[in-house]
């Protein structure tokens, strides 16, 4: 089904009104990315991660789809839910920042993680590795 772009823009100006924890947001990400979902969870509600959620997702170009989710809730506990149970495979220069490879033998998704300053950032989907990079690239 066809959905309207999301206003990613809200809900990261939202986040650091609150001043919930400090956000990586996309910049210069590549054409013909739509933004699909992008929402806020406070720590009050956001399960087993413990900590506020930050989530936007992507269709890509070719019509993949790709998510980035940042929390300052428990980073194992964020990459075991939102990556299946994944673990460190290891690593991938995206943008101007290394990011762990991890990946769930599970099911056999792939993301990259990031943690700085106790924020974690996961970018993870269906869509290709590439597609992930450029994702995780973008994010300042």
């Amino acid at each position: 089904p066809i959905r309207p772009e999301a206003d990613v823009e809200q809900v990261f100006t939202d986040v650091r009104i609150g001043d919930t924890f400090p956000v990586r947001e996309p910049v210069d990400l590549p054409d013909g990315w739509t933004p699909t979902s992008a929402w806020f969870d406070s720590e009050q509600v956001s399960g087993v991660v413990g900590g506020g959620v930050l989530h936007v997702g992507y269709l890509t170009p070719d019509g993949s789809y790709a998510e980035v989710k940042q929390t300052d809730g428990d980073e194992v506990a964020a990459v075991d839910e939102w990556v299946d149970g994944a673990v460190r495979t290891g690593e991938v220069q995206a943008g101007d920042g290394v990011w762990d490879l991890v990946e769930s033998e599970e099911t056999g998704k792939v993301g990259l993680v990031s943690t700085d300053a106790g924020v974690t950032v996961v970018v993870t989907g269906k869509a290709a590795l590439g597609d992930l990079e450029d994702l995780a690239g973008s994010l300042r």
